[in-house]
């Protein structure tokens, strides 16, 4: 065979640690309904980059590991105390993956009901919200307890809707 195609190796992909600190990074993000555009715009690089960091396609260095860490801490911070409560709402369901639609009947609402409470047209009751954690699979720190956020007021009147 003296033509024989020569194969040469490929070098061994180092993405165990990168793929796991990325792993864990999406995980922190989803409850919150952080995408990759949001951390891209608040790092103020190509949502492509972030993509490539987070899934372990581009090797990251601790240093850059931090300033990702921190800037998720600020979006997490800004979506739990600036946000209202729809807001977080329909974060967490788009974080879940979920439609409208499929959020309704696992709670036995309408999916009108669920659009108005992610338009903060009026507030969900305390049980509903319960549930609406469970299904989005977020923490008890998401909301607190009562379904409204500090900082958020909403009029009397929106809240009977």
């Amino acid at each position: 065979m003296k033509n024989a195609a020569r194969i040469l190796p490929l070098a061994p992909r180092r993405t165990s640690a990168s793929s796991t600190w990325g792993s864990e990074v999406r995980v922190r993000m989803r409850p919150w309904g952080i995408t990759i555009t949001d951390l891209a715009m608040h790092l103020g690089v190509s949502r492509q980059y972030v993509w490539q960091i987070l899934y372990g396609r581009t090797p990251v260095s601790e240093e850059k590991q931090k300033v990702v860490s921190t800037a998720i801490d600020h979006l997490i911070h800004d979506r739990r105390f600036g946000a209202s409560l729809g807001q977080r709402l329909r974060g967490a369901r788009l974080g879940a993956g979920m439609t409208l639609r499929q959020v309704a009947e696992k709670i036995g609402y309408s999916w009108v009901a669920v659009e108005r409470w992610e338009k903060d047209v009026c507030l969900p009751k305390p049980g509903v919200l319960w549930h609406l954690r469970h299904v989005y699979g977020v923490g008890e720190d998401w909301f607190p307890v009562g379904g409204t956020t500090v900082g958020h007021s909403m009029s009397p009147r929106l809240a009977q809707g």
